[in-house]
This record gives structure tokens, sequence and C-alpha cells, in this order.
């Protein structure tokens, strides 16, 4: 059994055990009651699954999501282009920008359990430059292949040396069910289980020139993947707190591809305050331990670069999240909720070559009704 299987069962036990002492004795007054009028009632918007609804409620929701990542990393330290042709390769990538659009919609049929969907649509660019001409060496591609911008890729300059080129995929990404079954609501404290299936809906044999992008340009897993998880949540008058932990365990041993991504167990834990009636503030911590990609692409593929290696994925991540969250209280938007969170590395411990993380921002709106 994977350790953060045994993680997630663990905290599921906790609070199992925390809801049947903490529910003893308890009073069913308005002042012990979850707020949902708080501005900071939601957890900031990076955070997914992190509320339920009343009975009968809907929710939708719509977030973008962009990313951008900058050269390579070893483990802990950063490496310069020069540094990753001295490991071998041909190309290093220079920076990469993933957007990603989440169309998402909630209902909850009972108090205790709220149904979820999710669609995403995503968008990729990563630019790329060559070792120099005299000094390129031998790693092409898989079967005798080179990379696609090799032979004058997207933005390429053709088979010149030391110039730079990009790579560039977008589309369906894949589409999540699940749901939130809420096992405790007391003194103004809440826990639900989370619980998810990932769809392979998206395309993971993305091309550029008849060459298959590297695994991290690819839109999505490609296989069935489980969500397990489980989130506390806590509220004062003018304040709020919560902590979250989810696992994504992959339910295939390979995509149509030839591969699957790794496991990840993903912790955040996260502090807000109201700044007034409509506005709130957050801070965040977050942990991420992802497993490198097993496998690998069963037809022609480079490994020219460290991307089309799948001992270059992974690894642990550790970020901090400033965020706003805006519940508007007057005029033709009343009851809607805009809200923003930025996210940067602490600390990152990256498997083999991977590319190094620069920021996220996740900006987002929700209206229930």
């Amino acid at each position: 059994m994977k350790p953060y299987i045994t993680t997630v069962a663990i905290l599921c036990g906790l609070s199992l055990n925390f809801t049947s002492r903490a529910g003893e004795g308890s009073l069913d007054t308005a002042a012990s009651l979850w707020n949902a009028g708080q501005p900071d009632s939601h957890a900031p918007i990076g955070v997914m699954g992190d509320h339920t609804h009343g009975a009968g409620e809907y929710m939708l929701s719509y977030r973008f999501m962009t990313m951008e990542m900058e050269g390579h990393r070893r483990g802990t330290h950063s490496l310069s282009a020069e540094d990753v042709f001295g490991l071998g390769y041909d190309v290093a990538a220079k920076d990469m920008t993933m957007d990603m659009h989440m169309i998402g919609m909630m209902h909850a049929p009972t108090d205790k359990l709220t149904l979820l969907a999710m669609v995403n649509f995503v968008e990729k660019e990563m630019n790329l430059t060559r070792k120099p001409v005299h000094a390129m060496g031998h790693m092409g591609g898989h079967g005798g292949m080179m990379m696609g911008g090799m032979a004058g890729g997207h933005g390429g300059h053709g088979g010149h040396g030391g110039d730079s080129f990009s790579h560039a995929s977008s589309g369906l990404g894949d589409i999540t069910f699940g749901g939130m079954y809420k096992i405790h609501d007391a003194n103004r404290q809440r826990i639900h289980l989370n619980l998810a299936i990932g769809l392979p809906t998206a395309g993971v044999q993305e091309k550029e020139h008849g060459m298959l992008l590297p695994y991290g340009m690819q839109l999505g897993s490609g296989t069935w993947d489980l969500k397990p998880g489980i989130t506390w949540l806590g509220q004062r008058d003018n304040c709020s707190f919560g902590a979250q932990a989810m696992g994504t365990i992959r339910l295939e041993d390979q995509n149509e591809a030839g591969y699957a991504l790794g496991d990840q167990l993903n912790l955040t834990a996260w502090l807000a305050r109201t700044l007034n009636e409509s506005l709130s503030a957050s801070l965040r911590l977050s942990y991420t331990n992802a497993d490198a990609i097993d496998g690998h692409f069963s037809s022609h593929h480079s490994h020219a670069a460290p991307p089309f290696i799948q001992g270059n994925y992974g690894g642990e991540f550790l970020e901090g999240g400033i965020g706003l969250n805006c519940q508007i209280r007057k005029g033709a938007l009343k009851g809607h909720r805009l809200a923003i969170e930025g996210i940067f590395p602490l600390c990152q411990d990256l498997n083999g070559v991977g590319m190094k993380r620069e920021y996220s921002v996740v900006a987002g709106w929700q209206f229930a009704f």
C-alpha cells in the first residue's frame, strides 16, 4: 500500500473519532452553526472540494489557473542550459506555461452529500534551446528519431545549433466526477470526505511535426484516477481555518500512449481573516509529493531533452499562497463570489532533471443558488 493511502486512511479514522467525541453533549444553537455568509466561509480559490452545500442547493463555478515554470532543477539545485547539456542532453527547456480553464458544477441532493463535476480545457507552451551544433551528441530519438524541434519545430530556425524553438498543445483535459460526504457539522467546525474519479478524456498522444510532444505537454493523465481525501474546516466570527489531505491514485498501469503519471499526495492548510463584510484575505501552505512516471511512450519519441525522460517528473514541493475572497452583497451580482490566489514555491526537491516551478495564479467565480 502506498504511504499516502495509509495517511488518508489514518486521517479519516481520526476525524471519525473526533466527530464522535465532539458530538457528545453539543448544543445546536445559532452561535454554534456554520455561517456561510462570511466572506471567508470558502477556502482559498486554489483549494478544490473544500465545501459542501445544503440540500437542494446548486453551485456553478469557473476557475482560471496559470502556472509558470522556468529552467531545470536537479533535486534542490538549479541547472543552467549548459549544465543540462553537460548531462548528455542535446536540448534544454527554457520555460513552460500551462493555462487551465476549469468549469465546475455542484449539487447537494441531501444536507450530507454534495455531488460535483468538473471539465478542464488545457493550453500549454514550452520554449526550448538546442546545444550548439558542434557539441551535439548521442541523445536522439527512441528508435533513431530526433526531437520534433530538431527538424525545425514550431518557432525554430532549422538545423542551426544553439537556437530556440517552442512546442504547444491545447484541448480538453480529464473530466472529474465525484462527491463530498459531510461527517461532522457542529460548533462551527465541519469535516467531509472527498471521493472523485478522473475520466481519461484528455489527449496523451499530442504531436507536432509528426513527433510526440514531451510527457509534460500532454493534456492529462489518460488513465482512470481515484481521488480520495478528507477536509476539515473551522470558523470564528472574524476568521476561518482548514486543512485537507487529497490523494491521486492511478487505477491503470498505463494509458493508451503506454505510460501512467505518478501517484500523488497533496496536503494543505490555510488561515483566512475577514477584512470587512464582503472581503477576506488568506494565507496557505501546501505540500505535494508526486511519483515519477511509470512506463514510457510506446511509439517513437525523442530522448533529446529532460522532459522526454519519465524519471524526470515528480518530486516534493512546498508552496505558500496568499489570496483574496470577495462575496458580493448588493446589486445585480449579489451572492456571487470572486476570488484570486497567488502560489509561490518555498522548497522544491525534484526527481531527476525536472522543470522548476516559478509561480501559479488561480482566479475564480462561484455562484450558489
